[in-house]
This record gives structure tokens, sequence and C-alpha cells, in this order.
């Protein structure tokens, strides 16, 4: 089956309030009308961030991330 949605969240030093963002993403996941999909693209966060998703990702098959190597604003 092919998605249908593809949700692009920028992320930027988010670590205190991804668990809340990302309940809600699964939330709205469960509530769309096909295949969907959530990329987090990190732009450099300098906290946990990253180390938190990456978790998320790997439980998590219909997220993704996408960690840049710096901020590029």
């Amino acid at each position: 089956m092919s998605l249908r949605y593809s949700l692009v969240l920028p992320i930027y030093n988010e670590e205190q309030v991804l668990p809340r963002l990302v309940e809600r993403i699964r939330l709205l996941i469960h509530q769309l009308d096909g295949e969907t999909e959530a990329i987090f693209v990190d732009d450099g966060s300098r906290d946990g961030s990253v180390r938190y998703l990456r978790c998320v990702v790997a439980a998590e098959p219909r997220f993704r991330l996408i960690e840049l190597s710096r901020n590029f604003g």
C-alpha cells in the first residue's frame, strides 16, 4: 500500500516537548484515512532531541528521522 500522508516536522532543541508531540502525532495518524508517515527533521539540536527521537523511530515504523549536520535555520 502506498503512502497517503507524509507529515514533516522540523525539530530544534525540543527535548522537553517531544513526548507530548509524539503522542499527538500518534493520535492524529490513527484518525487519518490512509497510510501515514511522520518525518522528524532535526536541525542540529544540541539537547537530547535526537537521542529521544532515535528511540521513538526505532519503536515506531511509521516514524522517520532525518538528522541535519548542523543548524541551517
